[in-house]
């Protein structure tokens, strides 16, 4: 059996030598859970659907805008009438290094560091209200990136200008965190590392068997199965990262039985095997985590 093309496998991007990439177009939904080990920002210009973040179900629409802090597990999934509308801007940032920017500026720095807090909470927004001034604003940059990098003043100009145009940090959308699917993963998040199985799972819920698996389908676009095994791996990855223990422990630890599989299941998840990865990955994320011990001090 061969791999899944690259497309299909999660995204893992660490933007190397760069410090923000653009991407203003029509495009088709990414319809499986992914990640990224660097902050994300989604703004929707038109279109309608589902965003699934922190196990929430969030509307999709025009004029909302989504951040998505590193390892944050996150799906979009636009209405199958209104794909060929769908037209959004995802922006990947370099955090540390614009933190490290914005050393001048230190309520922008301190908001940024907390939409890019590791393991903090998604915030979403609606900023239609001023669609046409984030428009320009990002048309401006997207053409000035495509031409030559954008420096740390070009980035840290970005920010203070998108966010002088934000509300408060407590004036995020909710998300709907009452849907079947929602508590699953919320189940999951839980029992990740035990054996599974979804007789466990149905008498925990109340609901019977066919009963989940075709409602968590319905809202989420995938099988429990499938959330699971991303969930796992996503898991993985971080201890890979973060941890000297074996891949066979690591394996056990997220909740694969057979250290084989785990790695074939890694393999063809990530597009590396763990230890590809860790050699591949491990000496960036060190670099980061000295980035944010330096970037976390206090503006004097």
């Amino acid at each position: 059996m061969t791999d899944k093309p690259k497309s299909e496998h999660l995204e893992l991007i660490t933007l190397k030598d760069t410090l923000v990439s653009f991407s203003r177009l029509f495009a088709n939904t990414v319809r499986y859970h992914h990640w990224h080990q660097c902050l994300e920002i989604l703004y929707v210009e038109e279109g309608f659907g589902v965003t699934i973040v922190d196990n929430r179900h969030y509307t999709m629409r025009p004029g909302r805008l989504f951040f998505f802090p590193p390892f944050t597990l996150h799906k979009v999934m636009v209405d199958a009438q209104a794909e060929a509308l769908y037209r959004r801007t995802i922006i990947h940032l370099d955090h540390h290094a614009a933190s490290k920017a914005l050393r001048d500026f230190p309520q922008t720095r301190q908001r940024l560091q907390k939409l890019a807090q590791r393991g903090g909470e998604a915030w979403v927004v609606d900023v239609a209200d001023c669609h046409s001034h984030i428009d320009y604003l990002f048309s401006c940059y997207s053409k000035r990136a495509n031409n030559h990098p954008l420096n740390s003043e070009n980035v840290a100009s970005l920010l203070i200008s998108l966010f002088a145009m934000l509300p408060g940090d407590d004036n995020g959308a909710s998300g709907n965190s009452q849907s079947l699917a929602s508590q699953v993963m919320f189940w999951l998040d839980e029992h990740y590392n035990q054996k599974f199985t979804l007789d466990t799972l149905a008498a925990e819920l109340g609901k019977s068997r066919s009963y989940i698996s075709r409602k968590f389908h319905a809202e989420s676009g995938e099988k429990i199965h499938e959330h699971l095994n991303t969930l796992r791996l996503r898991k993985a990855c971080e201890n890979l990262l973060h941890s000297e223990d074996s891949v066979r422990d690591i394996g056990t630890k997220v909740g694969f039985s057979d250290v084989t599989y785990f790695i074939s299941a890694f393999k063809k998840g990530i597009g590396e095997t763990p230890l590809q990865y860790r050699k591949n990955h491990v000496g960036l994320c060190r670099v980061n985590d000295s980035k944010s011990a330096k970037v976390a001090l206090p503006v004097i």
